[in-house]
């Protein structure tokens, strides 16, 4: 019998209480949420192997000790039913990876966050949505509760504030939570899970540093290469954060495709690594673009190249297509990178 040690506090049974309780005391975000129940919190605890006092990770920016007892008291408040659990865990084992740079997407004034894309046969099962609407609207419980229960995680047990240990600007929409799967059956390359060297069978968290939705749309282009051209300059836009830092050798665009434009840029490029390639060959713009005193700035960083380009990252592998979204085939999104973070996967695990 599990016995929770997390201090208990009793409110009133009414629901509007609650959420007043939890506006008051600044640990919810904004919208209503589920009380945390013994009988809830066990649920969720029972969904994983590991023990109450396991520790996760430690959250920036306070450095709070998320175990997964702490971890399943905000899954229960976000709705994140117990089956769904060990994504909530792989997610933020993800991102307290050295490599995703936590703390400094924690507390940046950037409007950068946590954004989740799923793999793996829970999709469905979980209504992890990956079709029409996959990045907001589309309501599924698993995409809605799992990536709202990792940002509880970061403002309750890492303590990010906005405007107090968050120096965000802006911040964006995803700040509630962005969770979504990859439509791997209609894609016609690898998953994003299975080129990261996971099992198809396996569930998989892979967690992006994204600033943001940007997106994209066409209906002039009949040539696959001409309309990938056009994405790959999209993405190049000057004031991206990846022409802020220093090479550009850090941090990834995830660039989201619809099935039917991967299904036409699979035609010339049947391979994803040959896609990767062309959008890294066009996504630069020439130096004098940018005014004369910016100009210096990138020559001083050594970001021009002889022909005079600036290219917006310095490996193809940065640039990470995932199929997506709903069969309207005039959209593409792109996830623009903060820069000084690199995507990291984790895979779920359950009982």
């Amino acid at each position: 019998m599990t016995t929770l040690t997390t201090e208990r506090r009793e409110v009133s049974a009414d629901s509007e209480a609650l959420y007043e309780l939890s506006l008051e005391g600044r640990w919810g975000n904004g919208v209503p949420l589920l009380a945390a129940t013994d009988d809830r919190v066990l649920a969720r605890l029972s969904a994983t192997e590991y023990p109450p006092d396991h520790v996760v990770g430690v959250l920036p920016p306070m450095h709070g000790v998320a175990t997964v007892e702490l971890v399943a008291i905000n899954a229960t408040m976000a709705g994140c039913e117990p089956r769904a659990f060990p994504l909530v865990l792989a997610a933020l084992e993800a991102i307290t990876a050295p490599e995703f740079n936590a703390f400094g997407l924690t507390t940046t004034t950037s409007s950068v966050f946590p954004m989740l894309i799923v793999n793996g046969p829970c999709r469905d099962e979980l209504q992890i949505d990956y079709r029409a609407g996959c990045m907001g609207g589309a309501a599924g419980r698993g995409s809605m509760t799992v990536g709202r229960a990792v940002s509880l995680c970061l403002r309750n047990i890492g303590g990010q504030r906005a405007g107090e240990t968050s120096r965000t600007v802006f911040g964006q929409p995803a700040r509630f939570g962005l969770c979504f799967g990859e439509w791997e059956e209609r894609s016609p390359w690898p998953s994003l899970a299975a080129r990261r060297g996971y099992r198809t069978d396996e569930n998989v968290v892979s967690v992006h540093g994204g600033k943001g939705t940007f997106p994209l749309a066409d209906i002039n282009n009949d040539d696959p290469r001409d309309l990938l051209h056009l994405i790959a300059k999209s993405l190049a836009f000057p004031l991206s954060n990846m022409f802020l830092g220093g090479t550009g050798e850090n941090g990834e665009v995830v660039l989201a495709i619809n099935p039917i434009w991967a299904d036409r840029f699979a035609v010339p490029f049947p391979g994803i690594e040959s896609l990767q390639q062309f959008l890294w060959e066009h996504a630069w713009q020439p130096v004098d673009l940018w005014p004369a005193a910016n100009q210096e700035i990138l020559r001083g960083k050594e970001r021009v190249d002889d022909q005079g380009r600036v290219h917006l990252a310095r490996r193809p592998d940065q640039f990470i297509p995932v199929v997506c979204g709903g069969l309207g085939s005039l959209h593409a999104v792109a996830l623009p990178s903060f820069g000084e973070s690199q995507l990291q996967s984790a895979r779920a695990v359950a009982p």
